[in-house]
């Protein structure tokens, strides 16, 4: 009895990550990386999101379809703004790769000549 209690609350749940998850990569690669917006705005989104239907109509959005969309759009707003705010290691890890290039040094083919190579032939040991 417990058992399909607790699975009447978790397989929906499960279901809606799944499908939050989901949706929020498909955003991403196709809108939300092409708008350029300040990250606290879509914290700020994301509270009024989280805390506006609660405290205006608190009996009438929970056990709804309308408390799985709320939901859902906290979680994409926050996830958004985890995006902007630079708190994933994948795009850290990108934007260091991107700051500091590496330096190659060019070869020089001429520093090399015959006069240098009398030198380096004399400087080497022979083996007895």
């Amino acid at each position: 009895m417990r058992l399909m209690a607790f699975l009447k609350v978790f397989v929906p749940m499960l279901l809606m990550v799944i499908v939050v998850l989901f949706l929020y990569n498909v955003l991403k690669v196709y809108v939300l990386e092409s708008i350029q917006v300040n990250k606290w705005i879509i914290l700020t989104l994301a509270a009024v999101v989280f805390a506006l239907p609660n405290l205006l109509w608190p009996k009438q959005v929970q056990g709804t379809i309308w408390q799985y969309l709320q939901t859902g759009v906290f979680l994409i707003l926050f996830l958004w703004f985890m995006d902007l705010a630079g708190l994933s290691k994948r795009n850290a890890a990108n934007k260091n790769a991107n700051n500091n290039p590496v330096i190659k040094t060019k070869a020089k083919p001429n520093r090399v000549n015959n006069n240098n190579m009398e030198v380096i032939k004399k400087g080497k040991k022979k083996k007895k």
